[in-house]
């Protein structure tokens, strides 16, 4: 088992027998038998079931299957095997999907478990040291303040977004081929945040654009490193908002991992957002007549985007309100470590104790789809249920704060949400706003 494989390990992945049978029960197995939260099935066959649905990607609809069988409302305890510290070890994993426990855990708990620190270092999304996370944070935090920083990108940000059009004609050969949306809205939110939070030159963007997201999706994987090292460089002469926080570099190691998970979670999920969203469109043309219908007329009213008029796209909010329920783009949540004792819901409804020390799960997949949450239509695209006030922003439209709720966190609970999110909401609305100007 030392040779487990990353996610960017595609043959050795395809070849894996994800055998546990070596190591399930040694000296390395510090998993053990929670009364009420442990799954009441063989462990050696739910650990080798779980790493599998790890590293094949769908770990999210396996703990969906799971639950079916123990209560959409359960927390439950797995075995996992791991290789987060360099050495392969089996811990338990208590996945918490009760809205009771949920948002008070994450809230409590802010430590993260050591799941990326193996690739990126001790950058903000991976330090397991809640001070360097709280002084990171507190630096990082400039970068995506409204007022201070986004406002002032705005206009780079809108003009990546008007040539959305030019760039579709040239791609689809003046609309005579179909193309892969998907890809296209991966390569503009990743431009988007090369050229308006970093402030990279068009030149290292169009360079690196596509190498980087192929590296991502597994192919030619060595050039991660390689961008890393010349994306640092280029902040360095750059003057973008993200930038500015590379400027002064006291731990290479901590800035080249931080420059990797912004490359990554800062393009990656508010593409995949699009693209999602879009999908639902097509499916179920009302709604998207409805949206077109809304942006015709804020052209109508406005000759220019403006950030403070995004709060006249109130059915926009709804179908990206939708669609991060229906597909949350990290839906697996975020993993953390228990920092105190704490008593969780167990399978039978009663209270767990779980130790400190213990790693847990929180999902967002499980909870967003729990029909006793959201109602029978649950697996259903519709941008006019009812949502509480504080998922979507009191029903303004458009604002800044943290939308969350016991049943939904698509940008996780604080203090440790996505630093991103507001950035990503600017850039969704500019790039719908430009598609649907033009097309159907």
């Amino acid at each position: 088992m030392a040779d487990i494989p990353t996610f960017f390990d595609k043959t050795m992945l395809m070849k894996y027998d994800f055998n546990v049978d070596d190591i399930f029960g040694t000296e390395i197995d510090e998993s053990y038998h929670i009364k009420n939260l442990s799954i009441p099935e063989d462990q050696k066959k739910i650990c080798k079931s779980y790493l599998k649905s790890i590293l094949l990607g769908y770990n999210h609809t396996y703990i969906q299957h799971l639950l079916s069988k123990y209560g959409t409302h359960s927390n439950i305890c797995l075995p996992l095997v791991h290789k987060w510290e360099g050495s392969v070890s089996v811990n338990n994993m208590v996945i918490l999907s009760n809205p009771d426990d949920v948002e008070r855990i994450c809230k409590r708990h802010i430590k993260k478990a050591p799941i990326f620190t193996s690739f990126l270092n001790t950058s903000i999304i991976s330090t397991t040291d809640n001070d360097d996370w709280k002084e990171q944070r507190q630096k990082m935090n400039m970068a995506f303040i409204p007022k201070l920083s986004l406002q002032k990108i705005f206009p780079i940000s809108q003009k990546r977004a008007s040539e959305c059009l030019e760039r579709l004609r040239d791609i689809s050969e003046h609309f005579t081929k179909e193309i892969n949306m998907s890809d296209f809205f991966l390569q503009e939110t990743q431009a988007q945040l090369q050229v308006a939070m970093f402030g990279f030159s068009s030149e290292f963007e169009q360079n690196t654009n596509k190498r980087i997201r192929n590296a991502f999706a597994g192919i030619e994987t060595e050039y991660v490193h390689e961008f890393s090292q010349e994306a640092l460089q280029e902040a360095l002469s750059s003057d973008g908002p993200l930038s500015k926080m590379f400027h002064k570099v006291e731990d290479r190691e901590k800035a080249l991992g931080n420059m990797l998970i912004f490359a990554f979670a800062g393009h990656d999920t508010t593409g995949h957002t699009l693209t999602w969203l879009l999908y639902e469109l097509c499916k179920q043309p009302t709604y998207q007549i409805e949206l077109q219908r809304e942006i015709d007329e804020y052209w109508k009213n406005h000759s220019k985007e403006t950030y403070s008029s995004f709060k006249e796209l109130p059915f926009m909010t709804k179908c990206i309100t939708e669609t991060l329920r229906l597909w949350p783009a990290l839906a697996n949540g975020t993993y953390r470590e228990l920092e105190e004792d704490e008593h969780i819901i167990g399978i039978d409804g009663e209270k767990v104790f779980v130790p400190k020390g213990t790693y847990v799960q929180i999902m967002n997949w499980t909870r967003h789809r729990d029909s006793e949450l959201w109602g029978e239509d649950v697996d259903i695209f519709n941008p006019h249920r009812e949502f509480q006030p504080s998922e979507i922003w009191n029903y303004e439209g458009f604002n800044s704060y943290n939308v969350s709720s016991e049943r939904y966190s698509p940008f996780t609970y604080g203090p440790r949400n996505c630093i991103g999110k507001n950035f990503s909401h600017m850039e969704m609305r500019l790039i719908l706003l430009h598609i649907f100007k033009h097309f159907t």
